[in-house]
């Protein structure tokens, strides 16, 4: 068992736990991506940044990440964004996953292994599907295919609600289900350019079974972690934990859950259907990527912020003026033939203040704070070590303090 001095807050157990990853297998980490319908704001940048820190962080510390992201492009939604625009919804599809690459690059988000379209595992999902329904773990009603929550005693475990509480919360309204908790598995919705033939009729899976059809195959019956917005974690991871833990019998699903907190606006959640977003690509036409990430990175990832231009302002500020003290190491940088540096060990020593603050949580608050405070902002003799330094930090938070001003 490969381990590390990194904790994470585990949503299921509700604590920090130490990370460990069987010797030799690479880490593998699955965070849910866009439904391709719009352009990602705000809120979309924090999550994903997020997760390339942790994916970056992860590779310094010495381990093979497996990062993967899904891409939604079957979805009620994709198909009422065309109609609503007058066009195909290929269109909608092409356009938005475009955007999406568009503005990961532009946030410096490069850490992802891999990105898989859903649309692609259509089959599987009608193969897991078929497997629930024959082991009793699904049932057909007026034409849809249901999850039947009461042949999983542990549903409610993830969002640590009792089925009574989540009883108040009803999913999919409709007459015939067994319970209101069971969650459609594939629906007789024929959505435009998106239907298929199906041992239950023509029609399209529900939400929680595509990104089962994607971590099952890609990483099989365990992984490591899974990622996204606390708001997923009921109805959508609670529903994929019960899919995959009842089709294969492996428990657990996951080893971490791990949430990002919510970016707010004016106090309402940052949303397109709420009218309360900033895009990406229109913050990044007025700031550059360091100052976007650093901003992101200034709050401790769990936490839900309210959105405001003004300390978005503060930021870039803040971020140039430690570009601005950190001129003595590039200084040394262009004047020193001796590209190989000090010794390692020297410079993790250096940096043993910025690992305890990344191993706490990814505690990126603390960890910008020491590098500002401290790695820029005192004097020290030893420029040739404290640039290294530097040098592994940016890497790891994607953020560059040796940018020319």
């Amino acid at each position: 068992m490969k381990r590390s001095r990194l904790a994470l807050f585990n949503s299921m157990s509700q604590k920090k736990e130490p990370l460990k990853v069987v010797q030799g297998e690479t880490l593998r980490m699955f965070v849910c991506g866009p439904t391709v319908q719009s352009f990602i704001h705000v809120g979309h940048a924090r999550t994903y940044v997020f997760y390339d820190v942790l994916s970056r962080y992860l590779t310094h510390l010495g381990f093979r990440v497996n990062f993967l992201v899904n891409i939604t492009d079957v979805d009620d939604r994709i198909t009422e964004a065309a109609k609503r625009e007058g066009v195909k919804t290929a269109e909608i599809v092409q356009r938005y996953t475009a955007s999406f690459f568009e503005d990961l690059n532009g946030l410096d988000v490069k850490s992802v292994t891999s990105f898989e379209r859903v649309s692609n595992y259509i089959q599987v999902m009608i193969d897991q599907i078929s497997i629930l329904v024959g082991n009793g773990y699904a049932y057909l009603a007026d034409g849809v295919v249901y999850f039947d929550t009461s042949k999983y005693p542990d549903y409610g475990r993830l969002s640590h609600q009792s089925k009574s509480d989540l009883s108040l919360r009803p999913l999919e309204l409709t007459a015939n289900k067994k319970s209101l908790l069971d969650f459609a598995l594939w629906r007789p919705v024929v959505l435009e350019e998106g239907k298929w033939d199906s041992p239950w009729g023509r029609g399209s899976p529900g939400w929680h079974i595509e990104d089962t059809a994607v971590t099952l195959t890609n990483f099989g019956p365990q992984y490591d972690i899974h990622g996204g917005a606390y708001e997923l974690i009921y109805p959508h991871h609670e529903a994929e934990l019960a899919q995959g833990e009842s089709l294969t019998g492996i428990r657990p699903l996951v080893r971490y859950w791990v949430h990002t907190g919510l970016v707010n606006l004016s106090g309402r959640k940052m949303s397109k259907s709420a009218g309360n977003t900033h895009l990406v690509r229109e913050l990044l036409r007025e700031y550059n990527t360091d100052e976007l990430r650093y901003y992101l990175l200034s709050w401790h990832y769990r936490d839900d912020v309210e959105f405001s231009l003004p300390r978005l302002k503060r930021a870039s500020r803040a971020y140039s003026r430690a570009v601005a003290r950190a001129g003595r190491l590039r200084t040394f940088a262009a004047r020193t033939t001796n590209r190989m540096g000090p010794s390692h060990d020297a410079v993790r020593r250096r940096l043993s203040p910025f690992y305890s603050a990344m191993d706490d949580d990814l505690d990126t608050p603390k960890a910008l704070e020491w590098v500002e405070n401290e790695l820029i902002g005192a004097s020290s003799s030893d420029a040739a070590r404290d640039y290294w330094a530097l040098r592994a930090v940016s890497d790891v938070l994607g953020v560059d303090f040796l940018a020319k001003p």
